[in-house]
């Protein structure tokens, strides 16, 4: 008797080719037509829903990214009635979610590739840590001026005390990171035990101001909630060591920005910002001109090939019946970036 052949699954790739190339390495693209029929969008700009629709339209999985559509409207999700996992090569899923997903979940599985930013975001917080800990910047600035002698607080992580605001997927990155260089690790977190913060590495702060004050760099991972608008204040950024570092790469919402300007007019710290509120910080913002900032473009989460080949693995785990990575869902909202 002749056996019935199963079909290959459909995966339609609806990222326009100009940030594709960023986030797909060949190799993964390979392995990507290995796992079905894939459906790439030749497209150089981003697909309108109507465009995108028609490339998913019976496709398994849909894969998309920054600016691309997603299933956040009705429309789209009646014409892609087969889709049974969104693949978002990028971060956050929070606007995916709505009235218009009722009766497709939980076949429809969401997943994030924000594991793989995670990463890219936890590299770039060490090396501020660094390079913020040694004066650095300040010291190369002196030295466009004329020979410069070592900054008198120039300091190294052993020994040095960083607290670590939230631990969330970037935040526990950050603790695994640091753990090797003989620092204390402080983590405020209002979600974990001492137990779970000392399985990490690190000592639980019982509150923010206890963790300002103790440390030499305070660095902030809390996603933009309600609950974190504003978390960093006036108290806070007053109760922060002489000398102390704060880095951000978290949202500009989380802070009292003006506040932070205050004291960093003071002198007594320096901050790494990849974020601000608004952003781009306005052309006239003292983040701008203040010689105790580094102000980056958001640059700590890009588009790179770690997030192409999380989203390859995910959908590959996917069609054996296994969960993707990091799957999110309507009860993480309260929490999840």
């Amino acid at each position: 008797m002749a056996t019935r052949k199963t079909r290959k699954a459909r995966i339609g790739v609806i990222i326009h080719t100009a940030l594709r190339k960023n986030l797909f390495s060949p190799e993964d693209a390979g392995r990507l037509e290995k796992l079905g029929e894939v459906r790439w969008t030749d497209a150089a700009d981003p697909l309108s829903d109507q465009a995108a629709a028609g490339l998913l339209m019976d496709c398994d999985v849909g894969v998309g990214s920054w600016g691309t559509p997603c299933p956040k409207s009705a429309e789209l999700m009646a014409a892609c009635p087969k889709l049974r996992l969104w693949e978002h090569v990028a971060g956050t899923v929070r606007h995916m979610f709505g009235p218009h997903l009722a009766g497709r979940r939980p076949r429809l599985v969401i997943a994030s590739c924000k594991t793989a930013i995670a990463d890219c975001v936890a590299e770039m917080t060490l090396g501020q840590i660094i390079m913020g800990l040694r004066r650095a910047c300040e010291n190369a600035a002196a030295n466009r001026a004329g020979p410069t002698g070592k900054p008198a607080n120039l300091r190294v992580l052993y020994g040095s005390t960083v607290g670590v605001v939230g631990a969330s997927e970037v935040g526990r990155r950050v603790i695994r990171l640091l753990r090797p260089f003989g620092c204390r690790i402080l983590v405020y977190d209002p979600f974990i035990t001492d137990k779970e913060a000392a399985k990490m590495g690190a000592a639980r702060a019982k509150g923010l101001l206890e963790l300002c004050r103790a440390s030499n760099v305070v660095t902030l991972h809390t996603p933009a909630l309600p609950s974190t608008a504003g978390l960093l204040g006036a108290d806070h950024f007053r109760a922060m060591q002489g000398d102390a570092v704060f880095i951000n790469t978290s949202r500009g919402s989380c802070i009292d920005e003006s506040a932070l300007v205050a004291e960093l007019a003071k002198g007594r710290l320096f901050a790494f910002l990849d974020v601000t509120e608004p952003e781009p910080a306005a052309a006239d913002s003292p983040l701008r001109k203040l010689p105790n900032v580094a102000l980056t473009s958001h640059i700590a989460g890009p588009a790179t090939f770690n997030l192409g080949a999380q989203a390859v693995d995910d959908i590959a785990a996917f069609l054996r019946g296994k969960r993707p990575l990091c799957v999110q869902t309507e009860d993480m909202l309260d929490r999840i970036a």
